[in-house]
């Protein structure tokens, strides 16, 4: 391998640079899988002794690779090969279902008869109408009138004003965030996230192209005063951020650090995209922070989470500057959302299924939390009862790749902290678990006990794998 790099840099001739030509050759053993997901690269200094170049010019390769999002690199570990996004994805959480595998590595809200019930319901409503509209759409972009107003008073029961003309309907909470990205930022911009952020913000700025950078976090959420530390010595362009039941941390923002954060963004004209899919979940909502500056904000949340797993209906206010550019951005990139499910989520808003699939899940998830209180509670990190998850931490003996191995040998799908973990950040030493697994409560409980054992055990010696 490092050969195939020897022979690289010798070849350079002309203005050529010696760090551009190794980025090539390490870019093409990357892409070729001669260097794998997860593989580690020499120290820099190893490189450049059996290259005959500088140690600068094999630390501008290392850069450009880390700019390119090929390698990561972590300060006192050594530079990885990182994994792309959908792949980091596959290898944590469970794309295809397996029966034998109580699989908590997925955020899902607890399926129930009763959703079965007012499915069938509804779609029986539906198939007796004459008209219906909403199956011939194309031309309205932001969403049927009545489709969006709906989504005025979810909003409303979310303690979120809005106003149908800034409001658009999307196709779930991550579509929203993406438009306002797309909206808001491009390639050289930066963006502002929890250190610790959804995996589809990573995603996001590998596709625009802006630079996302962590900010500390606590079991509140981001400190206020990194963030106005980081306004104050760089150009921020927006700030996307999970006030309520942050995942993975489940972290729960308190009023007075959303105001905080509130006001530093106005003072330096930051935007604010707030992802809030799980604001329907506790029992008193908390207080957006997209409420307290409109004009410089993208509020996002959908019924996923909350109502129904495959409802995926989503409502974004927007800056009313910017509501234009948002639509445009939505009409190139899907069109407009499917109006279907948006009729479905209408009704349900209405006539007041919506909230009673809301407290039909704040009732189950109460339950599984204690559960997992009561079973784990000694290494919860994070947690809330109306939370889909928790967040644990690994006991001192284990390491976390080996501790999500051995249970997953065990048929137990946790994920770890890589999928979440913003470059550069601090790698912290514990694993999500998302208790609304398929699974009845007793197969529940006895994975919790099954979990506790393991973390109490000591790893095998001879477990390299």
């Amino acid at each position: 391998m490092i050969g195939q790099w020897r022979d690289a840099v010798r070849a350079v001739h002309g203005v050529e640079s010696k760090y551009k030509r190794l980025v090539k050759a390490i870019a093409g053993d990357i892409e070729s899988a001669s260097l794998p997901a997860g593989a580690r690269l020499p120290p820099q200094r190893d490189v450049a002794a059996e290259l005959a170049i500088s140690v600068q010019t094999v630390t501008n390769a290392y850069k450009e690779l880390e700019r390119q999002g090929l390698i990561r690199c972590e300060v006192g570990r050594g530079s990885f090969v990182a994994a792309r996004v959908t792949e980091t994805m596959s290898n944590y959480m469970l794309d295809t279902a397996e029966r034998s595998v109580v699989d908590f590595s997925i955020a899902r809200i607890i399926h129930t008869p009763e959703h079965d019930a007012m499915w069938r319901k509804v779609c029986a409503t539906l198939s007796t109408l004459d008209d219906q509209p909403w199956i011939r759409a194309f031309r309205p972009i932001a969403g049927f009138e009545h489709h969006r107003q709906a989504g005025v008073a979810w909003l409303a029961s979310l303690g979120m004003p809005a106003s149908a003309d800034t409001l658009l309907v999307t196709n779930g909470a991550a579509h929203g965030i993406f438009l306002a990205l797309a909206s808001l930022v491009g390639p050289g911009d930066t963006v502002l996230c929890e250190s610790l952020t959804d995996h589809g913000v990573i995603g996001s700025a590998n596709v625009l192209g802006f630079t996302l950078k962590g900010l500390e976090i606590d079991e509140y959420g981001i400190h206020p005063e990194h963030f106005e530390e980081m306004c104050d010595s760089e150009r921020i362009s927006a700030l996307v951020c999970t006030p309520t039941l942050n995942n993975p941390t489940v972290a729960m923002m308190p009023d007075s650090r959303r105001r905080a954060i509130a006001r530093i963004a106005e003072r330096y004209g930051v935007y604010v995209i707030e992802d809030d899919v799980y604001g329907p979940l506790p029992a008193k909502p908390a207080t957006p922070i997209a409420s307290l500056i409109p004009e410089l904000s993208f509020y996002c949340t959908s019924m996923t989470k909350s109502v129904l797993t495959g409802l995926r209906i989503g409502y974004m206010t927007t800056p009313r500057r910017l509501a234009l550019r948002a639509e445009s951005v939505l009409r190139v990139s899907s069109w407009m959302a499917t109006s279907p499910i948006a009729e479905v989520a209408t009704r349900w808003i209405a006539d007041g299924t919506a909230e009673r699939l809301v407290q039909i899940q704040r009732e189950r998830l109460g339950r599984r939390q204690a559960l997992l209180q009561q079973t784990l509670g000694a290494y919860v990190l994070g947690a809330h009862p109306q939370a889909l998850s928790a967040w644990l931490r690994v006991p001192e003996h284990w390491q976390a790749d080996r501790l999500v191995r051995e249970l997953r040998n065990r048929d137990i799908a946790v994920t770890s902290a890589d999928p979440f973990l913003v470059r550069g950040a601090e790698r912290p030493s514990a694993v999500r678990v998302c208790v609304g697994a398929e699974v009845s409560d007793e197969t529940y409980k006895a994975a919790l006990e099954t979990m506790r054992e393991v973390f109490e055990q000591y790893p095998q010696v001879h477990d390299f794998t």
